[in-house]
């Protein structure tokens, strides 16, 4: 197992030591007991020595540059280019997973992370991102809490820089590890509310009552948010699933908060469950509508490229102050406070 780039090797800032064999991770709410010589649900943690350490720690076989839009946040910095990195592992089991090929790889996590050589730095990181003149970092394409270690360090230096820095997460970290993360310099997370809490709890393992006080903290926190939703066709497209996410979000998040309802393709394991085909487009508009009907001012339709459902209108006079054409902004109607140029009203980050 240790046949591991010993510079992928970081001690978790948070665990606690059950016995002499076992330690208990603290980086996510699964909270894993590890034995000695074994790893976390995730494949990236592993107890040596009686001591969980990281083994994910500058290990990034995913980056690339792109739009802020892609993420997707519609309302943070509309328009810039984010260096996106990404590592292997996740601490959620969704059969539908979209990037699979790093979350749940083959073969296994453990066997990826052995075969990789390359150690890019932090500094590296913040040095690639202003050599492209990228405006923040994201770290996504896998859960990125597992990434957290080395987010922090990450964060500070882009920080310093003036880059802002984003996560694209399930939300299920612990609340110490979001609250070191918001210090550090988070600056927006997009969570992934993927459906209710029975839904949730068959297909991912865990629990979504988390996840939604993770995102009320964040929001406490002073960190942006907004919410995805990957509808599934009879898996969570339920209008009252749609309605209940989206009255949970005015309610504990208010109405300012972006509702991204995305367009589910088939991918990993979905044959397996019985999902061969896209979501249909007229599930997609009746979640919208009833997601605009609970009264939130910022619904978008994603993967659904080239109609109005990218638009984001102005809630007050009613009018599309940033046109999107898929990831890119064609027009943008907003001034330098991020409100609305024809009433004011507040719009985005910027």
């Amino acid at each position: 197992m240790y046949s591991i780039n010993p510079k992928f090797f970081k001690k978790s800032k948070y665990q606690k030591k059950i016995n002499d064999k076992i330690s208990q991770c603290l980086t996510c709410e699964r909270k894993c007991n590890i034995s000695l010589g074994n790893s976390g649900f995730c494949q990236t943690r592993i107890n040596k020595d009686g001591e969980i350490f990281t083994i994910v720690f500058g290990c990034i076989p995913a980056l690339s540059f792109n739009p802020i839009e892609k993420k997707p946040f519609f309302h943070f910095y509309p328009g810039t280019i984010a260096l996106t990195i990404g590592t292997y592992g996740c601490n959620f089991s969704c059969f539908w997973c979209q990037n699979h090929h790093l979350s749940h790889p083959k073969p296994s996590v453990l066997d990826r992370i052995r075969k990789e050589k390359q150690f890019l730095s932090p500094e590296k990181v913040i040095d690639i991102a202003l050599r492209n003149n990228c405006k923040g970092t994201s770290i996504s394409f896998n859960e990125p809490t597992l990434l957290f270690e080395y987010s922090l360090e990450v964060f500070r230096l882009a920080k310093k820089e003036g880059l802002y820095n984003t996560y694209v997460s399930n939300g299920y970290m612990t609340e110490d590890v979001l609250k070191d993360l918001a210090k550090a310099g988070l600056n927006a997370i997009n969570i992934d509310i993927k459906g209710n809490a029975d839904m949730v709890k068959r297909y991912c393992g865990t629990d979504i009552e988390r996840v939604w006080e993770n995102a009320k903290l964040a929001k406490k926190l002073g960190v942006h948010v907004e919410i995805t939703t990957l509808m599934i066709e009879g898996i969570n497209s339920d209008e009252q699933i749609i309605n209940k996410i989206a009255e949970r979000i005015l309610n504990d998040l208010g109405a300012d908060t972006p509702f991204h309802i995305s367009r589910f393709f088939p991918h990993y394991k979905s044959n397996e469950h019985g999902i061969n085909t896209p979501t249909s487009i007229h599930l997609l508009k009746e979640g919208y509508k009833i997601a605009k009907n609970t009264g939130l001012d910022f619904v978008y339709l994603g993967n659904l490229p080239n109609t109005d459902y990218e638009h984001t209108k102005c809630p007050q006079c009613s009018k599309i102050v940033i046109k999107r054409v898929v990831f890119g902004i064609e027009e943008i109607w907003i001034d330098s406070e991020g409100k609305c140029k024809n009433c004011g009203f507040p719009i985005c980050r910027v």
